[in-house]
């Protein structure tokens, strides 16, 4: 329920704050005063849209902020709408909203930005605005077939739980037989796609690493003649000589050298070091040599070969493309694909299985969907019955209020139906959907008459009445102060009223009203203690003004609505 409510340099609002009690909390005031502004500084913080002229003339901020209190069923479903926004749940929960002159405006939650749809997405589960606003859940369609199951009782609870759960039984059979394949005969496709894929890679018979290999023996193999002649002259240069620029070999110089120095080792035997270090030097280069030579007599080069070489590159080449970017995952999608071949080739007879149940659950659905369909026109009934009786007593004499049935193209969780409530409130003219209901006052005399058959099923913590007292009188004005009341026992109720007799079942009454600073006006509320309501009531009762004879009536309908109270609560 709404705790507190803080407003800010919002219209006539320079800063004002409210503490909410349970049970019936009525706003009373000379007209003007600025009951409807705190109204609708609480539909910004339900997300609706604001004006840089809600702004207080001269600021450049308005603020409204409202601390919620969260119990019951809805705290769960707060919970994980606030989950998904990464924003961690406590018991109370502050809404804020922030409208700047420059027309930007802030949406916050636990003190976290938030996008202005979210507010309005929290705000569907905590609030109900019923009046000029348009804040109604009752006015959306798609929440009509809840409310009416949950007015239906245990039978139809009981009778979706389990359309739900056969419904769900049926998806998860649809999902396995999904993954089998959705027929036989997209099964033997698969079968045919795979074991051709199969074929192709074991045919191509591939070995780890073999790509690599490829790639260096046709390197080779497209340069034979240049790896040939750069041998050869290699070993020219060591060891044949020859060559036009150098006529004696390397290795040659070499041993000359080897034999000049060994000489001088004789004299100076300091060189000995040097002498071993030549020595090794030629041993090393006569292997070099050697090896030249023998590279040269063994190398083979084979047209054919470097051609066949590029087939197999290309073959593995097109192979990655389709199945792995290397042969290890090429070969191991060859792995999963045999094991997917099996798994179909077992699979065809829990398929035949699985279409036979699954045939057999949408028999079954459909038989409780015309139960719960029966079950629905029966409480419909009753629901209309009764509301057009409490519109009678709302000065509606001639509404006729009516749940239309239609049929869903196809099932869906909550069977086939899908309903919208309907309304006209003059006799003779044809029913149209709530949504088309025009007058505020209308609407709230509606929305109460619903509300009040539909208390202990709705699950909205708190309902918001803009004037529902709006252009009725007399006994009229009490019935709604009753279902008012009524209401109060199972939600937390807050009201604006001109009715002293809905204001006299208040068990919290602000006044407000405005007053003159500096020449600024401004709106002042008050908590009204008990002679305070006293003297508010006779205002609202009489404004010519209060004496004994109006403070005396008074009494007599605030004992009058004591005891209507006490017999509710009896």
């Amino acid at each position: 329920m709404l705790l507190e409510l803080r407003v800010s340099n919002f219209a006539l609002i320079e800063d004002l704050s409210f503490n909410f009690n349970t049970g019936l909390n009525v706003l009373s005031g000379e007209t003007g005063a600025g009951k409807s502004i705190v109204i609708g500084a609480i539909s910004l913080l339900l997300g609706e849209r604001a004006a840089i002229e809600q702004i207080r003339q001269g600021k450049e901020i308005a603020y409204v902020e409202g601390v919620i209190c969260l119990e019951g069923s809805r705290k769960e479903i707060i919970k994980l709408l606030l989950g998904e926004a990464g924003i961690e749940l406590a018991d109370e929960l502050i809404l804020a909203r922030e409208v700047y002159s420059s027309g930007r405006s802030v949406a916050r939650v636990n003190g976290r930005a938030v996008p202005v749809s979210f507010l309005k997405e929290l705000g569907r589960y905590l609030v109900d605005l019923h009046g000029q606003h348009q804040h109604q859940s009752l006015l959306r369609s798609e929440e009509h077939l809840d409310l009416l199951d949950s007015f239906g009782g245990e039978k139809i609870t009981a009778a979706r739980k389990k359309l739900e759960a056969m419904f769900q039984k049926r998806q998860d059979l649809k999902n396995e037989l999904s993954l089998l394949g959705s027929d036989s005969t997209e099964r033997e496709r698969k079968l045919e796609v795979y074991e051709y894929q199969l074929n192709e890679i074991k045919q191509a018979d591939l070995n780890s690493g073999e790509d690599e290999e490829l790639t260096e023996r046709e390197k080779i193999l497209a340069n034979a003649e240049k790896l040939w002649n750069l041998a050869a002259e290699a070993y020219s240069v060591l060891y044949a000589g020859g060559n036009e620029l150098q006529s004696e070999a390397v290795l040659d110089k070499v041993n000359n050298a080897k034999a000049l120095i060994e000489q001088a080792s004789r004299i100076d035997s300091n060189l000995s070091a040097l002498l071993e270090l030549l020595e090794s030097a030629a041993a090393q280069l006569e292997e070099v040599s050697y090896g030249l030579r023998d590279y040269q007599a063994n190398f083979e080069f084979d047209p054919s070969e470097l051609s066949m070489i590029q087939e197999r590159q290309n073959i593995i080449k097109d192979l990655k493309r389709k199945y792995g970017s290397t042969i290890e995952e090429i070969q191991d999608f060859a792995g999963r694909v045999e094991d997917e071949m099996e798994r179909l080739k077992n699979s065809e007879t829990r398929a035949i299985s699985l279409e036979e149940e699954i045939k057999e659950l949408e028999g079954r659905l459909h038989e409780e969907s015309a139960v719960l369909n029966k079950l629905r026109r029966d409480t419909a009934q009753q629901i209309e019955q009764q509301l057009e009786a409490i519109l009678n007593e709302l000065a509606l004499p001639g509404a006729r209020f009516e749940i239309r049935f239609t049929e869903r193209e196809e099932l869906t969780p909550s069977g086939l139906d899908r309903i919208e409530f309907m309304f006209s409130a003059n006799r003779g003219e044809n029913v149209k959907p709530l949504t088309k209901i025009i007058s505020g006052g209308e609407v709230s005399r509606v929305m109460l008459a619903l509300k009040t058959i539909l208390a202990r099923q709705d699950l909205v913590p708190t309902l918001i009445f803009d004037e529902a007292d709006a252009g009725i009188g007399g006994a009229t004005v009490q019935t709604v102060a009753e279902k008012l009341a009524q209401l109060s026992m199972f939600h937390q109720v807050l009201c604006v009223t001109h009715s002293p007799q809905i204001a006299a079942m208040a068990d919290a009454h602000y006044s407000l009203f405005k007053e003159t600073i500096d020449d600024r006006t401004l709106t002042r509320a008050t908590l009204l203690d008990s002679d305070q309501r006293r003297k508010e009531l006779a205002r609202m009762l009489d404004g010519a003004g209060i004496d004994q004879v109006s403070l005396k009536h008074v009494d007599s309908v605030i004992k009058r609505a004591r005891r209507f109270k006490d017999q509710e609560a009896g």
